[in-house]
């Protein structure tokens, strides 16, 4: 089986990570779940041609699961 690349992880020098996926189909962000009082658990998933992509996240509010546009205050209520 010949591997291809469908995915790439950056890790930039101010502590940011980018990432560039082809062929998107769709992407998902699970229901926040709280594990534990003050410790809530998401997940992001991106569904492409070439596989699935899963990100698991931990916040302290359910609200930071939020998903904005680019040009939309996350603060805002």
């Amino acid at each position: 089986m010949k591997s291809k690349t469908v995915a790439s992880v950056s890790f930039l020098s101010d502590r940011t990570i980018s990432m560039d996926v082809e062929s998107v189909a769709a992407i998902e962000v699970g229901e926040p779940m709280e594990v534990e009082p003050g410790s809530w658990f998401s997940e992001l998933i991106i569904r492409s041609a070439n596989g699935i992509l899963s990100i698991q996240m931990l916040a302290d509010d359910p609200k930071r699961f939020r998903v904005t546009q680019p040009n939309e205050n996350p603060d805002a209520e």
